[in-house]
């Protein structure tokens, strides 16, 4: 037979070793923050345009726009950070399963 109960046992843990282990990286990856380059870039660009509006335009239309930029970059930020929390917990949970099945569980 070439799957085994041990044999299959090993390859259940190891996967999800694996899987926890690409979670809890993925986490940390967004919580650091580097999928955020490419808003951060979009984000800095509208600024600069509310700042050349700024000699042009009525002040309450920029003030609007300031604070909806700012509102944007604070649902952004903690978006991301939810997302990175929740893929964390998701990867401490496959790495405990992992633990469980090699050594918890009995054989």
């Amino acid at each position: 037979m070439l799957f085994n109960a041990e044999t299959f046992r090993f390859v259940l843990a190891y996967s999800l070793l694996a899987f926890g282990l690409g979670f809890v990286s993925a986490g940390f990856v967004r919580l650091m923050g580097f999928g955020l380059l490419p808003h951060a870039r979009a984000l800095a660009a509208h600024s600069a345009r509310i700042g050349q509006k700024a000699l042009s335009d009525d002040i309450t239309r920029i003030a609007q726009a300031a604070s909806q930029l700012s509102e944007s970059v604070n649902n952004l930020l903690r978006t991301s950070a939810g997302v990175g929390a929740f893929l964390i917990f998701i990867g401490i949970l496959f790495l405990s399963a992992s633990y469980s099945v090699m050594f918890v569980l009995p054989a």
